[in-house]
């Protein structure tokens, strides 16, 4: 589970990149956040805060960490649908040698970060966020920039309120998912994307669960279970 701590106008990050299966034990790179957001994927933020069910292993131990502590968890994920998973596929196999070969290199130092357990490779992260910004498909870079806007416009500023000062947010995502750094340090870069899926791509928000795009959804421990809030953010979409 490698990690980049990193800062713009609104929060302090740290984001952690790892992979959905391995029992994620990097808990204390969290010490200090006012909040957290998770990767939801293809479910929603009550999927992974639902106790009756076994914990997802990369998400068991910081929310353990944020229910001992009284700290929110965040979901600001978009589902992607069957044809932007399929989009997903054309765009990594690429059409050309160069796009192949530069689609291998990406998904063999993405699990390399996803598996170790210390500080990302900003090199690495750099470059791959590169290649997943000219890629922009709907699950990786396109739900990146949804994330991003999601986090930095309302999670970011609700935070601030809340704790009366600059927030500490940690972010926990697949480690396909490096372009969020750049993506949460750049309104231009999300901005473009989110245009180019809105409306470049054959039909408005292809790729996306559509209802997903004005929702944020927020989960604090009551002391028995996660109660779990949804916010209707539609001036940001």
């Amino acid at each position: 589970m490698a990690y980049t701590r990193f800062s713009t106008g609104n929060a302090d990050y740290v984001l952690q990149l790892g992979n959905h299966v391995a029992v994620n034990k990097q808990v204390d790179i969290f010490d200090g956040i006012d909040a957290l957001v998770v990767e939801t994927g293809t479910g929603r933020l009550q999927d992974f805060t639902d106790t009756t069910r076994p914990y997802h292993p990369q998400y068991k131990l910081p929310f353990q960490y944020c229910s001992d502590n009284q700290i929110p968890i965040f979901g600001t994920d978009t589902r992607p649908t069957m044809g932007g998973l399929s989009r997903v596929l054309l765009s990594i196999m690429g059409i050309s040698y160069i796009s192949w070969h530069a689609s291998l290199l990406m998904t063999s130092t993405v699990l390399y970060e996803g598996l170790k357990e210390k500080k990302a490779n900003e090199p690495i992260l750099k470059l791959n966020s590169a290649l997943m910004y000219l890629l922009q498909d709907p699950v990786c870079e396109g739900r990146n920039a949804v994330n991003a806007r999601k986090i930095e416009d309302f999670v970011a500023p609700f935070m601030a309120h809340r704790v009366r000062t600059k927030p500490r947010i940690g972010l926990i995502f697949g480690a396909f998912h490096m372009g969020l750094k750049p993506d949460l340090q750049s309104k231009r870069r999300r901005d473009i994307t989110i245009w180019n899926w809105q409306h470049f791509n054959f039909s408005e928000w292809a790729g996306f669960v559509k209802e997903d795009l004005n929702k944020v959804h927020e989960a604090n421990y009551d002391g028995e279970r996660w109660q779990v809030r949804e916010y209707e953010v539609i001036d940001l979409f």
